[in-house]
């Protein structure tokens, strides 16, 4: 009798113990997956900021050789830095009044998730 009562509680303690396991190995890989998921997407992100920073740069060293062409005089200009964006530049009496970022067509946001919409 009390040999079926230890292995009673054997199988019982074996399930739980094996549940156990089960859901820490899925809450790890539930974790890993989360993790290459993010990874990714940081990725994409600096790729694509790693552009726009190498374009600016390009626009800027642009502006600055028109500068220094016409030996600071007065001027104002763009140069642009993509298909989106120019760099307005004015010069005025020596100095650089204006160097400023402005976008040339409408904003779209980069995102294929649904929004919700509410109609009247």
């Amino acid at each position: 009798m009390e040999q079926n009562k230890r292995e009673s509680r054997t199988i019982i303690n074996i399930g739980t113990s094996l549940m156990v396991v089960i859901l820490i190995g899925l809450a790890f890989a539930v974790i890993a997956a989360l993790t290459i998921s993010s990874s990714y997407n940081n990725y994409n992100l600096s790729q694509k900021l790693k552009n726009h920073t190498a374009e600016y740069y390009a626009a800027a060293n642009k502006a600055q050789e028109k500068i220094a062409a016409s030996d600071w005089a007065d001027q104002e200009f763009t140069v642009d830095i993509n298909e989106d964006q120019v760099l307005q530049v004015k010069v005025d009496k020596g100095e650089i009044v204006k160097f400023n970022v402005e976008n040339s067509s409408d904003w779209e946001a980069d995102s294929s998730q649904p929004l919700l919409t509410i109609q009247d």
